[in-house]
């Protein structure tokens, strides 16, 4: 442990790629904002500014195709630091760190108390999303490299603003570059630095028995192990190479494996990597006594004052603390800078929301032709363009899915009701034995019905059963209309009416079950495995306002009719802002309805003017632009299609992106016109007025 450790990255091909030339249209690479200083020739840190309005999607689609030039920009510049960007949630954060291919790890034997945002405690299909201290935001945290008193500490962490009050002050993430840290210390006190090279220190730490929010390093031995009891703590930290001590009252004396205090970056430069600074000037509190938090690993004994107390000045004057706006991160390469937290005066009202995640390594690329995708509250990830499988008839659905499949669809929107589910399966089925795909790889949906609200298990088992599967990816509720049960041995799928036989056939409304109640079941379904995320469809901002107050599972999809002429753009914001995915149906506005008598021809998006303008300018079908309008503005799509060509047409919408200005005139067709409302079709079809819109 007393060697230099070396930092790399992934692989030569990213060590071998000059950082490039990151300004592109919309994106400006800033070296000279006041802000910035100067480290060995290179603006510390590089600033990305966004030049016009750019979302979550359009980040995304530009780290794909600089994923190598942007992590080598954050080891030979120590930190990217993203500004003026349209980023909404952690939720839609993680997509963008997803994009650059970071590789996810879990945050174990860290001594900061944190909440899990996005992502999940047992699974990492992406990274995780958490909170960065839950501290009181009245105390300082000191310079440190993340985890840096562990055997193995992450290569990036990433600090993202979700929200900070206009024109208050504090509350900023300072950074420092260690590499310099090293040189001053080689400078000015070279016995120090050589003592710690030679051998290394040892970090120790009393962690409470439960968290513990009132200190910053107030995380739990159980927490910090992901354990419940003693026994699996000890077993975590014998495996790690730590040694420890019971204290009375369940606390914990645990004390780190002999750790190098210096090594070489990811830039080839030696650098200051440890806890040090930390752990000397903040780990105080009534657990721990900053002089004996770190010490030198041979004897135990304490560090220089004189030699710390310069370096802590040092560091400060050479630090960079950009306050913080809403929607601006910064992606740190943990190996070459450290970071610390400004206190701040949480009163008056001030709302600071600062969340982090860390990274281990990367991933090898994504290409940046196959489809954008979005990161859910569960950090599962969701492509952004999918198969919707309504209407499509029994008879040709499961060659359809397949052929889906093998044209790169991911993500399946299916539903009882289709009536289609068990030919689905058989598509998914197909394709996953011939090798196609695997069932991790797919995206699965599927919809709660009507008459089900008050028997939600019975209908996520007939669902999972029809399709073949073990668990869907999303079960969602597919209208806020609960209505009188049917019993599937009766008929199934039961559709709309109570008795279709009835000498006046209507729908039964079920008033004695509550919306809050088919939510809860749903909940239960995630509990059980049944479903891996849950949702809901055709709702609006006061039933998700009612939905998020007594949610103990975040809706993760928010399912709805979108396209030019219904953008709905206050419930996408509103959704935005919460980190619900909205999922965008009848994508093509009322293609899908003429035949239904719910439309007429004067109405098809694909015949008007301006999407004709659009598509000629892109070399693009008016149905594509359509589709890419409605990725770009932050939506899944789900366009429905039998023919092979046309399913492939509808993938090829990562080649191109749209100008604010033609995103805006297609903005400007809202008409608020809905194809798709109970209020009307219920009743001219189902002799129910059952309206759920205004």
């Amino acid at each position: 442990h007393n060697q230099t450790k070396l930092f790399t990255l992934p692989s030569s091909r990213l060590l071998n790629t000059q950082v490039m030339e990151l300004s592109v249209s919309g994106v400006d690479a800033v070296h000279d904002d006041p802000l910035q200083k100067a480290a060995y020739g290179k603006s510390f840190p590089l600033i990305l500014r966004a030049a016009k309005k750019l979302n979550f999607v359009d980040l995304q689609e530009y780290c794909r195709k600089n994923q190598a030039a942007l992590i080598r920009a954050t080891s030979e510049h120590g930190a990217v630091w993203f500004q003026g960007f349209d980023i909404k949630s952690g939720e839609e954060w993680a997509s963008v760190l997803t994009s650059c291919s970071l590789r996810e790890t879990p945050y174990v034997g860290g001594a900061a108390v944190r909440k899990l945002v996005v992502g999940s405690e047992d699974r990492l299909p992406s990274v995780q999303v958490v909170t960065t201290n839950e501290s009181p935001p009245t105390e300082p945290i000191p310079f440190h490299h993340e985890l840096a008193q562990t055997p193995d500490p992450p290569t990036h962490i990433a600090f993202y603003c979700q929200a900070n009050s206009n024109g208050a002050e504090g509350g900023s993430t300072p950074l420092c570059r260690s590499d310099l840290a090293f040189d001053f210390l080689k400078d000015k006190h070279p016995s120090f630095l050589q003592r710690l090279q030679d051998v290394g220190v040892k970090y120790v730490k009393t962690a409470p028995s439960e968290d513990d929010a009132s200190s910053a390093l107030g995380r739990s031995w159980k927490s910090m192990f992901g354990v419940s009891d003693q026994s699996a703590a000890e077993a975590k930290m014998r495996e790690q190479g730590y040694t420890w001590t019971w204290l009375e009252g369940g606390d914990c004396r645990i004390t780190s494996p002999q750790l190098a205090a210096t090594r070489t970056a990811s830039n080839g430069r030696e650098v200051f990597f440890n806890q040090i600074i930390a752990a000397y000037t903040g780990w105080a509190d009534g657990r721990n006594v900053p002089e004996r938090a770190v010490v030198f690993a041979d004897d135990g004994s304490s560090m220089p004052k004189d030699a710390l107390d310069d370096l802590v000045a040092f560091m400060r004057g050479q630090q960079v603390a950009a306050p913080w706006r809403a929607g601006d991160f910064v992606i740190v390469d943990n190996t070459v800078t450290c970071h610390s937290r400004e206190p701040y005066d949480p009163s008056g009202g001030r709302v600071r929301r600062v969340l982090a995640s860390i990274t281990a390594g990367c991933k090898d690329a994504v290409a940046t032709t196959v489809a954008t995708s979005v990161v859910l509250s569960s950090g599962d990830v969701m492509p952004m363009v999918g198969l919707g499988c309504w209407k499509i008839d029994k008879s040709v659905c499961a060659d359809v899915v397949y052929e889906a499949i093998r044209a790169g669809y991911r993500l399946i929107d299916s539903a009882a009701d289709y009536g289609n589910e068990v030919e689905t399966g058989r598509g998914i089925r197909r394709a996953i034995e011939e090798g196609v795909c695997t069932r991790a790889e797919l995206f699965v949906i599927s919809k709660l019905w009507n008459s089900f609200h008050a028997h939600v298990e019975e209908g996520v088992r007939k669902s999972l059963a029809d399709l073949g599967l073990d668990y869907l990816d999303a079960y969602l509720i597919h209208f806020p209309i609960a209505t009188k049960y049917v019993p599937i041995a009766t008929r199934y799928p039961p559709e709309w009416f109570f008795d279709p036989s009835d000498k006046f056939p209507h729908m039964e409304l079920d008033y004695g079950v509550t919306y809050e109640q088919t939510y809860k079941a749903m909940e239960a379904l995630v509990d059980l495995g049944l479903t891996r995320n849950i949702g809901c469809c055709n709702v609006g901002t006061a039933m998700l306002w009612q939905v998020l107050r007594y949610a103990r599972v975040k809706p993760a999809i928010l399912q709805v009719e979108m396209h030019p002429y219904n953008t709905q753009q206050r419930l996408l914001r509103f959704a935005r802002e919460q980190g619900i995915q909205t999922m965008a149906f009848s994508n093509l506005a009322s293609a899908s309805y003429v035949e239904l008598g719910m439309a007429t021809h004067d109405e098809s998006l694909l015949l008007h003017p301006k999407v004709l303008a659009v598509a000629a300018a892109h070399g693009k079908t008016a149905a594509q632009v359509l589709l890419r309008w409605g990725v770009q503005r932050g939506t899944v799509i789900i366009p429905k299609s039998t023919k092979a060509a046309r399913l492939r047409e509808n993938m090829a919408l990562f080649d191109v992106s749209l100008s604010p200005e033609e995103m805006a005139s297609l903005d400007s067709l809202d008409a608020g016109r809905r194809f798709n409302d109970p209020g009307h079709f219920c009743e001219v079809a189902f002799n129910t007025f059952s309206p759920i819109y205004d």
